[in-house]
């Protein structure tokens, strides 16, 4: 006799359950003896900071892709859509400063969630290293990173309805091209691999 085997969920099933109720003994942070349900957390190490740039992008990724399959969920998946994507384009910045801008001294700028500034920081440190943004794809991706400033000023208003005083987050838009979003943060993921790339050889070449 075959014993059953339960089917992993996919991710329609996931956000479309049964009702469930809770349940004596439930924990939310258990670890299987089948490894490959696991997800391994990189607790120490300059190596964390990629592994969330990079799951961010993909959560939003991976929710549009649902959107493509039942158009209605892009009703309530907008808000962690938008969320992750800014996050990804946050962190990355953060990441390509921290690692690189030492080498020209420009320090990290760990404590603030103003896309603009840290997007003038990284142009800083890109003049550091002699940069010539001779196609122009700099300014391309400035007015992109604007955009997000400007939507979603202190990473708050795709997180919360209202702001900590009650009073509601007014948002830039009422409809979002989730589809479009997603090509455009494709070519900012390039952007920023191209730059992690670039400045790497760079900063290993030395003085």
């Amino acid at each position: 006799m075959v014993d059953d085997i339960e089917e992993k969920p996919d991710f329609e099933s996931l956000l479309h359950t049964d009702f469930r109720w809770p349940t004596e003994g439930n924990a939310p942070f258990t670890q299987s003896e089948d490894w490959e349900q696991n997800a391994y957390i990189d607790r120490f190490g300059h190596g964390r900071i990629v592994m969330m740039m990079n799951g961010y992008k993909m959560a939003g990724d991976l929710m549009v892709a649902q959107v493509a399959r039942d158009r209605h969920d892009g009703d309530v998946l907008v808000f962690p859509v938008v969320f992750n994507y800014r996050q990804f384009i946050e962190l990355s910045l953060k990441f390509l400063i921290a690692t690189y801008g030492h080498t020209v001294g420009i320090k990290a700028e760990w404590n603030t969630h103003d896309l603009k500034s840290l997007w003038e920081t990284f142009l800083k440190v890109l003049e550091g290293y002699g940069h010539d943004d001779a196609e122009g794809t700099d300014a391309t991706v400035e007015k992109i990173i604007l955009e997000f400033a400007k939507v979603d000023p202190r990473s708050f208003s795709y997180r919360y309805p209202v702001d900590t005083k009650g009073n509601p987050v007014l948002l830039a838009h009422q409809e979002i091209d989730l589809h479009r979003l997603t090509d455009v943060m494709h070519g900012l993921e390039g952007y920023f691999s191209g730059c992690d790339g670039y400045l790497d050889d760079l900063q290993k070449a030395g003085p």
